[in-house]
């Protein structure tokens, strides 16, 4: 009997609740009533000809009234409700580009807009592991050859030693690019599928641009580089870890572009709705054609100074400042210098 009972309850349904819920709010608004009723003609007025049973002729009427009030109610609170069960069925079955319409979400509109967002988050998610893993197949398969073809040349045992040493230094370089290579194509890959910036935080930008610098002291004091700053102070609301990428390959990049005894001046300059920071350098520069290209995968400046890299700062960056709803200006003349500007709105200070 009682698991008779127990299955019942489960197989009630939310509709079968709801006309439950109906039918308590009629007989505890009918009693009320007659409680009232009574109170007031027999305590209140002593009318002691009063007879309660003459309150039941509004049973009727009163049942319909509140009955229909609340069936209406509920039959519109279940349509939400049903629409949002539906939604997460589709999640649970995988399908992440569900989207609920939140114009329509009645008092669960605040719940379908969250619920939205967490389908954003979950359908990144899931293009990020498709994009890596098919992205990382693609691009990684050349130092990965490289390691495993020097490896089997020293498994041979007819190296001589001058030979071991040139091979493992080929392998550790190609390992430390590998290593390079998955971070940044990783990164990429969840900005990418990122459509929202969370874990934002009020801090300073301009300390956060010269702790960058600082950084990457032992980088630009090894080609004699000299690095100037004209920063006032600049608040910011963001989110500090991204932004930290967004500095770092922006200066790694004028860091490695620029010759020795070369100049890297940043500085930053704001109006009534924007900030800009511009990053220049005295370095390479570029031709319009190859501004063009810079924000492509894995593409690299072709010039007479070799330069390694791996192609994938610029992307990262342009992403970062779409996702801040900012801009990226680029300048450069070739054998003159380059200058990144970055523009944000001030709704980020």
């Amino acid at each position: 009997m009682k698991k008779s009972k127990k299955k019942l309850k489960s197989n009630l349904g939310l509709l079968g609740w709801m006309r439950i819920e109906c039918m308590v709010v009629v007989i505890g608004s009918i009693l009320i009533y007659e409680l009232t009723d009574f109170i007031t003609n027999y305590v209140l007025y002593k009318n002691y000809d009063y007879k309660p049973i003459s309150g039941i002729g509004m049973f009727f009427p009163m049942s319909i009234l509140v009955y229909a009030i609340t069936t209406a109610f509920s039959r519109t609170l279940y349509h939400h409700i049903s629409e949002l069960t539906n939604g997460i069925s589709k999640i649970a079955k995988g399908e992440f580009n569900v989207k609920l319409n939140e114009s329509s979400g009645g008092p669960l509109k605040e719940v379908y807009h969250n619920f939205n967002i967490m389908c954003d988050e979950l359908n990144s998610i899931d293009t990020l592991r498709n994009d890596f893993a098919n992205e990382f197949s693609h691009e990684f398969r050349t130092p990965i050859a490289s390691i495993n073809g020097f490896s089997n040349l020293l498994l041979d045992g007819n190296c001589s030693q001058e030979q071991v040493t040139k091979y493992l230094s080929i392998i550790a370089s190609e390992s430390e690019r590998l290593v390079a290579l998955t971070q940044s194509q990783l990164l990429l890959s969840k900005l990418d599928s990122q459509n929202i910036v969370i874990n934002k935080t009020s801090y300073y930008l301009d300390e956060q641009i010269r702790q960058c610098a600082i950084m990457l002291v032992s980088e630009w004091e090894k080609k004699k580089l000299e690095v100037s700053f004209e920063l006032p102070k600049i608040p910011f609301f963001g989110n500090a870890d991204m932004m930290n990428h967004l500095w770092i390959n922006l200066l790694t990049n004028a860091i490695k572009y620029t010759p020795e005894n070369g100049e890297i001046f940043i500085q930053s300059r704001s109006n009534d709705s924007e900030i800009e920071i511009s990053i220049s350098d005295t370095g390479i520069g570029m031709t319009d054609e190859q501004i063009e290209q810079i924000f492509k995968k894995y593409y690299q400046v072709e010039n007479s100074i070799s330069v390694s890299g791996l192609g994938l700062g610029l992307p990262i960056v342009k992403r970062i400042i779409m996702l801040n709803n900012g801009q990226l200006k680029v300048t450069s003349t070739p054998g003159e210098g380059s200058t990144f500007t970055v523009v944000l709105p001030l709704e980020n200070a």
